[in-house]
């Protein structure tokens, strides 16, 4: 099978600059004279050159008006072209390399140096070919793999929640509603001035992800106390609250083995913080207002709502109503105000999720 020639348009008024050209490089090259910058570009909707040699000065379009109209689109910005003229001055050569050309010939040409120049710019476009193949399929194999590492870590996410449920068999779904809740609140913070620029600098699908792991410390409280089926003692209750430092360590240890996961910094947050109260009365750590950082202040709500109408072995579950109530009236002392008011005015998509539990 024949080897395929590459193709050159040569682009000039002239007739004799033409034929010099064609001489100098169809034994190697196929050659396609052209007689202007205008026939240049209805040459292009039928064939895709290698390479264009264009000459600068021709009536009606230029050379620079012509490579004006290859660079901005993006069917012919990569063919490379090279200047032939008459003109010397290092101010016109500037002129025409910063508008896109590879290189720039002076006429009257030498046909060997044409030809070398021709040869040279020919294998760097291949290079450069080849380095955007390999490019491109080294972002989709980036791409690919990206996708399986998600894949795998949503999956361990899940395993992680599934295992804090499991035991703790009373939550049913809680850890699942409980980000269903978050995704709503957060998507109407992006909508509120006084949040939009702390969160806009969230990795929202990192802390997204990161809620399904917000009672993670469950896992280390003992069955007699996580499963006891009627109120805890004080005691009780003391080492009930261990699982959120329990959480912040468990989450540390993970990110020592898997640094730089950003929904490790946003789970670690949300499993220390979850139970401090915006007066200062909540643990571990008694924090107060804003000291409690906005994504378990935002937790907070959405843990107490799920928490308030679901039922218990020591409890019968609220009504949606009952359960906003009590909201309200935690209002500025357990829970972020602001945050309080936008929960309430989502009532009716919180109400929707809470009733469609399983």
């Amino acid at each position: 099978m024949e080897e395929r020639k590459p193709c050159i348009f040569l682009v000039d008024d002239n007739i004799v600059n033409l034929n010099m050209g064609k001489n100098a490089l169809q034994h190697k090259y196929t050659i396609i004279t052209i007689p202007s910058g205008e026939k240049l570009f209805a040459a292009l909707k039928k064939l895709r050159p290698d390479l264009i040699l264009l000459d600068v000065e021709m009536p009606g379009m230029s050379g620079y008006d012509t490579i004006k109209g290859l660079k901005i689109n993006p069917e012919t910005a990569n063919i490379p072209v090279i200047f032939l003229t008459a003109k010397s001055a290092n101010e016109n050569e500037l002129q025409g390399l910063s508008l896109g050309a590879v290189d720039y010939i002076t006429k009257p040409f030498s046909p060997p140096i044409l030809l070398k120049r021709v040869e040279l710019h020919l294998l760097l476009q291949s290079q450069r070919d080849v380095i955007r193949e390999y490019s491109g399929n080294l972002i989709d194999l980036v791409s690919e793999r990206t996708d399986d590492i998600s894949a795998l870590q949503n999956a361990v996410i899940m395993w992680a929640a599934e295992m804090i449920e499991f035991r703790d068999s009373e939550t049913g779904h809680h850890v699942d509603r409980v980000q269903r809740y978050l995704g709503i609140l957060l998507e109407a913070m992006m909508r509120m001035p006084a949040y939009t620029a702390e969160v806009d600098s969230w990795d929202t699908d990192a802390f997204m992800k990161s809620a399904l792991l917000h009672d993670v410390g469950k896992i280390k409280i003992r069955d007699d106390v996580l499963l006891k089926p009627s109120r805890l003692s004080d005691e009780e209750l003391m080492d009930m609250q261990l699982h959120s430092l329990y959480g912040k360590t468990l989450l540390e240890k993970l990110e020592n083995k898997v640094p730089n996961q950003t929904f490790l910094e946003y789970a670690k947050v949300l499993a220390h913080r979850h139970h401090e109260k915006w007066d200062g009365t909540g643990y571990p750590d008694g924090l107060k207002g804003e000291e409690i950082p906005l994504q378990a202040r935002m937790m907070t709500i959405a843990d107490v709502y799920d928490a308030l109408i679901s039922e218990r072995p020591y409890k019968k579950a609220l009504s949606h109503g009952e359960a906003m109530g009590i909201l309200m009236e935690g209002r500025g002392s357990q829970f972020d105000p602001i945050l309080t008011d936008l929960f309430m005015s989502l009532s009716d998509r919180i109400r929707a999720v809470s009733e469609a539990r399983p």
